[in-house]
């Protein structure tokens, strides 16, 4: 059976966003109150019925002495003895009445003590249970990003190696000099045309080797090229550069 000292010494685990505490312990200190008060009662019919145990047995004692005096002694003797028996069976009656009740309440206590115990447990189990969902998202939410960032980065990385790669194949710009000097320079005609048909290929020499150069470069080693002149490239551009998801 469930005494005040055993709900006075009961413990519950704490939970994050489980029951108040306050509540729990005003609870349960109703129930300790109740719970005394009802053990309180039935120590107070106990000591009863056995005054009244010790009571009627003086009564028999003193009929016992009082046979001898005939019939009116008799007559009381039976009297006494029956308003004796009513009282006992009047007092075992609503001893047993008060703790039947007693008892019942006491199941309802347990019952509604279980009930908490179990919603708290639920409860519980239900924050662990959105804790570990709101995980789950933020890492999903992480990794995407991550990867809208190594992708973003590609497409930088891969815009600006193909203007590298442009820039690296324009022509060599050289101002006009004056015409006194261009006659004096100009070579004869078999001249000119050896001149003209090695000068691509020089150039596609040099482009390809730096080409090469370039494409074996670390991605932290590239940088803008130096563009001077009208043909300089505007770099600014690139800030308004925007790629699809």
């Amino acid at each position: 059976m469930l005494t005040p000292q055993d709900v006075h010494s009961v413990q519950f685990e704490k939970s994050f966003r489980g029951y108040k505490i306050e509540d729990v312990d005003r609870f349960l200190d109703r129930v300790e109150e109740q719970l005394r008060t009802s053990a309180d009662e039935n120590q107070r019919l106990r000591q009863q019925l056995e005054q009244l145990q010790g009571e009627n047995q003086r009564l028999s004692k003193e009929t016992e002495d009082f046979r001898a005096d005939g019939e009116i002694m008799k007559s009381a003797l039976i009297n006494a003895q029956r308003i004796g028996e009513n009282v006992i069976r009047e007092a075992n009656q609503k001893a047993e009445e008060i703790i039947h009740k007693a008892n019942l309440r006491a199941d309802d206590i347990i019952r509604d003590a279980n009930d908490l115990l179990q919603k708290a447990t639920e409860r519980a189990d239900e924050i662990v249970r959105e804790a570990n969902d709101q995980r789950l998202l933020e890492e999903r939410e992480y990794e995407r990003i991550r990867v809208e960032v190594t992708r973003f980065k590609a497409d930088v990385l891969n815009l600006y190696r193909s203007h590298v790669e442009s820039l690296s194949r324009l022509p060599e710009y050289a101002p006009d000099t004056a015409a006194e000097d261009e006659a004096a320079d100009l070579p004869a005609p078999d001249q000119e045309a050896e001149a003209e048909t090695d000068a691509p290929e020089a150039g596609d020499a040099e482009g390809a080797e730096s080409g090469e150069a370039f494409w074996n470069k670390d991605e932290s080693e590239l940088t803008a090229p130096d563009a001077k002149g009208p043909d300089e490239v505007d770099y600014a551009a690139f800030q308004g550069v925007q790629f699809s998801k």
